[in-house]
């Protein structure tokens, strides 16, 4: 696979245009590469979830005897970025260096700003970004360039495992894997990142933009055929976009039919708009795109092109992208519908081509979505010299071969680095009254579960100090259960027990919420253990909290999991799973069935939430999984080396008393431990 161009719309994935290498000083870049042909001794490109993981990643890092080794952090603008403004800062950097914009250019990334970019290399191994971003400011050059320059010379690269996984932010941020070591730390979810790199989504108002500034350049008879050749195809496009039927769902959005991928490139072509017409149009948004390009490393401003938007630059990369798979073998491992929603967008109009008025419009969009994750890892797999998959989640690991359609040589399942005596692990499935506890959509509903999982809630805060984490299945099952405790006064008698905290469902709202909840903590003294104190924070699995945030020592001494967080059955889980049923009998590609992977995605999240609490050898804690279905052996298997060989079933009479117990002993045992080290 060699697409020019694809990307997805979350996160650092979504800027990838925005974060691309068209401001990029390549000459600088190309000399200090000139200085490393020879080179023989592999880079590393260490990729993790968030930039926040990368920060824990650099701190270990420091302690290492690597640490002298010449790095790099690839971070986003929104992270390096010095511009003093409240605006996007994306954005911000386009306008700024953009040569067709008639603005103040920006005065750090100018010619005598680049000059000083290579105070950069003087910097002291192993820094962090605040150390980059204090040296940019310091002396007025680029901190998100800077760190770019110095990947020619890096041994080791730490970068979102973003910019690793998606083939044009690679392409858009020069990076060259051939040869070299990949290490994807996090990485449970990789497969669901691969397939989401691939899939493809356009949308109508984004054509009609595009559409607009062709029909401009026909106006001015400029590139004519070119041009000609976009606008013709693409109000062709969404001619077809707004005759497709489409019919209510559950979700306020009208949902076409799907199709299989080859049945979705013939419906293309009955309607005049499929492959026969790929190449032409492929062939003429290189050219528009390529113009694009030399425009923005023009620095006559007199030898300036008019050329399609940066968004237009992207949509037609897209569209291309999307062309090649459907053209391709490859087309069957898409599946392809069209959605209609109702949203407020800024208005097209003919004079001023985007507005910044905004109105209730009707988009529809068609989506290509990528059922097979081995389209973007199989290749990248083939061209590094390794590729290392890491994670303390990785458990069960049955489908990431197949998937990724990757054979990985070794598998390493190690023990746990801590103690099982610093463990306390259950399973609970009744509750005090003992009625069954078993966590499905239509159990949580009840009033009878509402109040026996308060019970069991607040009993485990009576004997547990400091810090609790429970994790939910989502944001409504944790809302609704709240609900009931307001009304049945568990909230009041939990309040009394520990401070409560709920995770904001908009990550925005997540870093003061987590502040909070640290800074109670902390104030506890270690002698505080014999009476309840601390606090309580509620959390859902697959958010912020399970996927990303490190929580040690006093800040997690134990977790509740209420239930196991099977995906809700949505268009998109069943399509996965029918395309799983249907491929499984090839056996090359040895894939699960789709009920299968289902589970396993369910357990991969499952078991990221369950590993908050124990984060280093002297940590301790107490995971509790409450659902009737753990009594299955089955279900067992699927969990962590770590749990599995250490979880029982627990007697809920006998909880609490085992819990008080177990914090009594650990505390009993850190007390020992510093005394020791006092000593010594």
């Amino acid at each position: 696979m060699d697409p020019e161009s694809l990307y997805n719309d979350d996160d650092d994935a979504a800027n990838f245009f925005l974060n691309s290498s068209q401001y990029f000083d390549e000459k600088l870049f190309d000399q200090i590469l000139s200085r490393n042909k020879t080179r023989k001794v592999p880079k590393i490109f260490y990729g993790s979830r968030t930039h926040g993981q990368l920060e824990q990643v650099v701190k270990e890092f420091k302690k290492t005897v690597y640490r002298h080794k010449r790095m790099t952090i690839l971070s986003s603008r929104k992270k390096t970025c010095i511009q003093e403004t409240d605006k996007n800062k994306d954005k911000l950097c386009n306008e700024l260096l953009d040569p067709r914009l008639k603005v103040k250019k920006c005065k750090y990334y100018n010619d005598d700003a680049k000059k000083k970019s290579t105070i950069f290399n003087k910097m002291d191994t192993p820094w962090d970004i605040e150390d980059l971003v204090s040296l940019g400011k310091k002396v007025g050059t680029c901190p998100y360039f800077g760190a770019r320059v110095l990947m020619a010379d890096a041994e080791i690269i730490f970068c979102p495992y973003n910019y690793i996984l998606y083939p044009e932010i690679r392409d858009s941020m020069q990076i060259n894997l051939r040869g070299n070591i990949v290490i994807l730390d996090e990485a449970h979810n990789i497969e669901n990142i691969c397939r989401e790199a691939a899939t493809v989504d356009i949308r109508d108002d984004k054509l009609l933009i595009t559409i607009k500034e062709c029909k401009h350049f026909l106006d001015m008879n400029y590139e004519n055929i070119t041009y000609a050749t976009i606008h013709e195809y693409l109000t062709d496009l969404i001619k077809f976009l707004n005759d497709v039927e489409v019919k209510d769902n559950d979700r306020n959005e009208r949902v076409s039919k799907h199709w299989v991928g080859a049945v979705f490139r013939e419906l293309l072509d009955v309607n005049k708009i499929g492959c026969p017409r790929f190449s032409d149009f492929i062939a003429a948004s290189k050219i528009a795109i390529e113009d694009f390009k030399q425009n923005m490393k023009e620095e006559n401003s007199k030898k300036i092109k008019p050329t399609i938007s940066q968004e237009s630059k992207k949509l037609l990369e897209y569209l291309c992208f999307g062309m090649q798979m459907i053209a391709s073998d490859k087309v069957d491992d898409y599946r392809m519908y069209i959605v209609e929603t109702n949203e407020f967008i800024e208005k097209v109009t003919e004079n001023d081509w985007i507005s910044t008025t905004k109105k209730l419009t009707k988009v529809r969009t068609m989506i290509l979505k990528c059922m097979n994750p081995a389209i973007v890892f199989a290749p990248l797999a083939h061209e590094v010299r390794s590729v290392i998959l890491a994670s303390g989640t990785l458990t069960p690991t049955v489908s990431y071969q197949s998937e990724l359609g990757t054979k990985f040589s070794y598998i390493i399942n190690p023990d746990h680095i801590i103690p099982k005596n610093q463990l306390y692990i259950r399973y609970i499935t009744q509750g005090l009254s003992g009625k069954p506890l078993k966590a499905t959509y239509d159990q949580v509903n009840t009033w009878a579960f509402q109040d026996e999982l308060g019970n069991l809630v607040l009993q485990v805060c009576d004997a547990v100090p400091y810090g609790v984490l429970c994790f939910f299945s989502s944001y409504k099952a944790m809302n609704t259960i709240h609900n009931r405790w307001r009304n049945n006064g568990i909230w009041d008698k939990l309040s009394n027990l520990k401070t409560i905290f709920v995770e904001p469902k908009y990550e925005k709202d997540l870093n003061p919420v987590m502040r909070a909840y640290r800074s109670v903590i902390e104030e506890l003294p270690s002698e505080q253990y014999r009476t309840a104190c601390g606090a309580i924070f509620f959390a859902v699995f697959r958010a912020k909290v399970a996927e990303g945030i490190d929580f040690s020592d006093n800040e997690a001494r134990c977790v509740l999991a209420i239930g196991i967080p099977y995906l809700l059955q949505s268009s998109d889980v069943t399509m996965k799973m029918e395309y799983n049923n249907l491929n499984k009998s090839n056996e090359s590609r040895q894939l699960l069935s789709g009920s299968e992977w289902y589970t396993i995605n369910a357990f991969r999240a499952l078991n990221q939430a369950i590993g908050r609490c124990v984060r280093h050898k002297n940590d301790w804690g107490a995971v509790l999984l409450v659902d009737k279905r753990f009594e299955l052996q089955q279900n067992i298997n699927y969990l962590p080396k770590w749990i599995k060989t250490n979880i029982k079933c627990n007697q809920i009479s006998k909880l609490e008393m085992e819990l008080q117990d177990f914090v009594v002993m650990q505390v009993a045992r850190e007390k020992e431990e510093k005394e020791k080290l006092l000593k010594n």
